[in-house]
């Protein structure tokens, strides 16, 4: 398998490590300038992706670029039956990433959203436990998604609305906790009341909270914040049911928390010995040897390389789930504007 990679930054270094993980050659890498893309240190080098798509025979292109060029880029590679994955959120309109989901399927190509939250195999856990049962009736889930970005100036591309799109922090953290809700309890945002600010007084929010409905009658609260001091990826998710609850924290992610009703609540560590099958498969250390974030990307990406060589794989998320994310952004901000509950249009 031969990938490339558009853009440098840091998430595209992730996505580099993660391949060469999985025995991906990583054949061209495009950035702004080919001075930036030769000190990526890997691949020829571009400074054109219709160039780098043209010349390169490439299985699978990775887009690591800022929100606003993710529809163009991933439509250039798709018109030449390249297969996609694309950083979320997967573009900056609904309009955009409903095109893009019908090009993608059009052409047959094999499309992944990057939610790497999916990959953790605690998160996986949590699915099965809701799907067996465990929790009972699902009645609400809560949470937040904590950084610090807008403290610091170099907060970068995210804060600029003409590279950002029309969100800050719903479209970078929140679509990352909304698709972990949907994942975890098989029900999907159906509308959002928000409130934004910018308490760094940039244009864009760097505060949101979120009251959220789902389709199988759950409620949902996200406090969503890049301006919480010391805290650099608190992705936190609580679900509750009818008989126990669940608990799982991004910054200690080989850990979850079960509650039951009417029992001890007891932690649950990472262990291929004693999780699920599904989450068990996604595990590759022994229990109490941590395993996280570069691990989750590196779950991600075998199931879609998988999918790409027409083996069996694990599900993944594809533009559908990030048309869906995208769908909710544009809700959110809508509310934002507009005040009351916005449902989200597919």
């Amino acid at each position: 398998m031969r990938a490339a990679i558009v853009g440098t930054g840091f998430i595209a270094r992730v996505h580099a490590l993660a391949l060469q993980a999985i025995g991906v050659e990583i054949a061209a890498v495009c950035s702004r300038t080919r001075d930036g893309a030769e000190e990526f240190g890997t691949g020829r080098a571009y400074d054109d992706l219709s160039e780098l798509v043209e010349r390169e025979r490439i299985d699978v292109l990775h887009i690591c670029t800022p929100n606003a060029v993710h529809a163009a880029q991933a439509h250039a590679a798709i018109a030449r039956d390249i297969h996609v994955v694309c950083e979320k959120p997967l573009t900056v309109s609904a309009h955009e990433s409903r095109a893009l989901l019908a090009a993608a399927e059009e052409r047959g190509v094999v499309h992944a959203t990057c939610y790497h939250v999916r990959g953790y195999p605690l998160v996986e856990q949590m699915r099965v436990d809701v799907d067996e049962g465990l929790l009972g009736d699902i009645l609400f889930v809560h949470g937040r998604y904590l950084c610090d970005d807008v403290l610091f100036p170099a907060s970068g591309w995210r804060v600029d609305p003409s590279r950002s799109g029309p969100s800050y922090v719903v479209a970078d953290l929140g679509t990352h906790w909304l698709d972990l809700a949907e994942h975890v309890t098989g029900q999907h945002v159906t509308a959002v009341q928000v409130d934004f600010r910018s308490f760094a007084g940039g244009p864009l929010e760097d505060y949101a909270a979120l009251l959220v409905r789902f389709s199988g009658g759950a409620a949902g609260t996200l406090l969503l914040s890049a301006g919480a001091s010391g805290r650099k990826n608190q992705l936190l998710f609580e679900c509750e049911g009818t008989m126990a609850g669940l608990t799982w924290d991004q910054e200690r992610p080989t850990e979850m928390l079960r509650r039951p009703a009417d029992g001890f609540r007891h932690v649950v560590v990472k262990d291929p010995a004693t999780n699920s099958e599904s989450a068990s498969r996604l595990a590759r250390y022994p229990a109490g040897h941590v395993e996280g974030y570069g691990q989750a990307f590196r779950n991600l990406f075998a199931a879609v390389y998988a999918a790409v060589a027409g083996r069996e794989h694990a599900p993944f998320p594809t533009f559908r789930a990030g048309h869906r994310g995208v769908a909710i952004v544009d809700a959110a901000v809508r509310s934002a504007h507009d005040g009351g509950w916005i449902d989200v249009e597919l």
